[in-house]
């Protein structure tokens, strides 16, 4: 499953889709400004080059008459701009990403606060599946539904969320609700949530026709004008415009209901592939099919986010079910399970299902080093492809950490802590970049200043956690405080706007502090920044590396320079990896233009990349630090960090067992 090349089908497909709706929308505004026009006309509501109705006009007298750039130049200007003001409005209000969306449903989230086994179990098994994905936990809602359902939203990784309903984690197992989530990562990576919310926004143009039409309907018998004319003058448009509008939905939802069914059959299987198994996601899909009504949507209307849910939230009659967003249920299981007989679970409330430990598949990972460049590249060339090792080995990890740092686990989950635990990973510990040959006593007083720091512009009790925290940072093994960083996150996103601010020029100052770049806490804070705050990117003027030659040369001439001092080494590295990865040549920088500052600029630029030019610079990232043979833990932190920040999947199947 190459999720590079379905993001960027994904991405095709939305401009055929934006294409397709133009061409609508153009016919539906000339229809509706030619019938309101006429409808006017033939009202007297404007006078026409005759001067009457009926009187020495012919047929073409009318519809010239009707067709007059004077009036229905003027109609159309109006119908098109309610259309698209009222189109740009929705999608304005789904500017923030997936949270709008499971609020709006009255969702609950999870990340800081799950309240049973039950919420920890899906909380668990979300974290799992973004570990062994590569992405950063998204945010978790509980919808208060009582059938089986979930959805994904948002416009990139970094502002999605997964919706999961009551229903669902009351009645599935664990292997089947991991079989759900997989199917809504899916989505994730193949770049479906972006494609949806346009969907949303676009439509919810067209329906906008239909409400203004509803609206002159029922406000008919308080027009000012009472007159006869001019009530039916507004009963003329209102119905007019109701036609219109609904004709302009159906059309819609057709559109949408047909891309829909395909996104879902390849959610489908990607989940089977993610997890290596059928009998979770069918398991799933044949208890859905047991609830009879009970799986509808039963408290909020699901016909906007219809075409997001995982299974069919609406009933559709004989007549429309090609409307239907979703494939039959049937269809769905055969297609994963062949040898289905046809019957669907009865399913109950499982309220004692509490948390099985992972599967141990120690055995099964390589037992020498961190990780090597050929595991890495694999995971490219797929180019991405997760497992059920991958999954099962994010799982141990998972379960290890939570069970032997217990109270960190608890801590990172809480929007006040949280912060701790990024100003414990950026102090001064003397673990990347030219800190390695840097005397004990300058790191010693580096150190002491970012703490005096802290404790200057911190409250007391949040610089008492950071030293707490920092003491159990320690301990971790390698890659776990990245690890616990990517846990951390959905969290910090809560922080407002006036927080956020205090604690990005808290991560700045303890960055700046020791007055050199160190590349692992510049890529710990561009992750953090980006996740908290995401930059919305633009994916219809995504660009070639060709295009972004000045940001990969700064991005990697930053990255020879980790564990080389020589400058003549590290311009012969920066040469030879352009030379076997990409096709082009680039500018050697020399170190004074590698500032904070630039390194940013270049990284954001690279995230508005297209998705299947992202892992060439990944692969050349890669060769890189594994110039010396062995890719260490704060090369790999420094690779995986670059990664997320670009929505470019790197999973952490390649870890050892010493890693977890």
């Amino acid at each position: 499953m190459n999720f590079y090349e379905h993001q960027e089908r994904a991405r095709k497909q939305t401009g055929r889709l934006v294409f397709l709706f133009i061409v609508a929308l153009i016919l539906l505004v000339m229809l509706t400004a030619f019938v309101i026009a006429a409808i006017a006309f033939m009202l007297g509501l404007y006078s026409s080059p005759v001067n009457n109705y009926g009187v020495g006009q012919s047929l073409w007298d009318v519809v010239g008459s009707v067709l007059s750039w004077q009036y229905l130049g003027s109609i159309t200007l109006a119908v098109t701009a309610v259309v698209s003001l009222s189109a740009l409005f929705r999608m304005a209000q789904l500017s923030s990403g997936g949270k709008v969306i499971a609020e709006q449903l009255g969702g609950y989230l999870l990340n800081t606060n799950p309240r049973n086994a039950l919420e920890k179990r899906l909380l668990h098994v979300v974290e799992e599946m973004a570990i062994a994905a590569g992405t950063p936990v998204p945010s978790v809602y509980l919808i208060d539904e009582p059938g089986i359902n979930a959805f994904a939203a948002g416009h990139q990784p970094a502002d999605a969320v997964i919706g999961v309903t009551r229903g669902a984690i009351e009645q599935l197992n664990r292997q089947e609700l991991q079989g759900v989530i997989a199917h809504e990562f899916s989505h994730i990576l193949n770049g479906d949530m972006r494609l949806n919310l346009r969907l949303i926004g676009m439509i919810y143009g067209i329906i906008v026709i239909a409400l203004a039409g509803r609206y002159l309907l029922r406000g008919s018998s308080h027009t000012i004008n009472r007159s006869g004319k001019g009530r039916g003058a507004v009963l003329g448009f209102g119905l007019v415009l109701v036609a219109l509008g609904y004709l302009g939905i159906f059309f819609g939802n057709l559109i949408k209901a047909a891309i829909s069914r395909q996104r879902e059959f390849l959610a489908d299987a990607s989940a089977v592939q993610f997890t290596r198994s059928n009998e979770g996601i069918s398991g799933a899909l044949k208890k859905i099919g047991g609830q009879s009504s009970q799986a509808l949507w039963q408290e909020h209307d699901a016909e906007e986010i219809s075409h997001m849910l995982f299974s069919q939230g609406l009933q559709f009659s004989f007549f429309n079910k090609f409307m239907a967003t979703h494939p039959p249920l049937d269809k769905r299981i055969q297609r994963i399970d062949p040898g289905w007989n046809g019957r669907f679970t009865l399913s109950s409330p499982n309220y004692n299902d509490n948390e099985s430990p992972a599967k141990p598949l120690i055995n099964e990972f390589s037992s020498s080093g961190l990780a090597s460049s050929e595991s890495l590249i694999a995971n490219l060339d797929g180019p991405i492809q997760l497992s059920e090792l991958s999954v099962s080995a994010s799982a141990l990890r998972l379960t290890t950490l939570r069970s032997s740092y217990s109270d960190l686990y608890r801590q990172i989950h809480e929007p006040y802590t949280a912060r701790a635990l990024v100003y414990a990973l950026l102090i001064d510990r003397g673990l990347s970049s030219s800190a390695y040959s840097e005397p004990k006593i300058a790191q010693e007083h580096a150190q002491k200043s970012q703490w005096l720091d802290i404790q200057k512009n911190q409250s007391s009790s949040l610089f008492e956690q950071t030293q707490i925290i920092f003491d159990q940072v320690q301990t971790l093994k390698p890659n776990q405080s990245i690890l616990l960083l990517d846990l951390a996150l959905p969290i910090l996103k809560l922080l407002t706007d006036r927080q956020y601010q205090d604690f990005k020029q808290q991560m700045l100052r303890l960055i700046k502090m020791d007055r050199k770049i160190e590349l692992r806490e510049w890529a710990l804070f561009n992750l953090v920044n980006y996740f908290c705050r995401p930059v919305k990117v633009n994916s219809l003027s995504l660009l070639s590396l060709k295009q972004r030659k000045p940001a990969i040369a700064k991005l990697l001439a930053a990255l020879v320079r980790l564990n080389i001092n020589s400058e003549k080494e590290a311009e012969a590295l920066f040469i030879k990896v352009i030379e076997n990865d990409l096709s082009f040549s680039l500018r050697w920088y020399p170190e004074s233009e590698l500032t904070i500052q630039s390194l940013s600029q270049s990284l954001q630029q690279l995230r508005n990349i297209k998705p299947l030019e992202k892992p060439r610079f990944l692969k050349a990232c890669i060769h890189v630090v594994e110039h010396d043979g062995v890719i260490d833990a704060s090369e790999l932190d420094i690779v995986s960090c670059i990664a997320q920040a670009m929505d470019c999947p790197l999973p952490m199947s390649f870890l050892s067992p010493e890693s977890i």
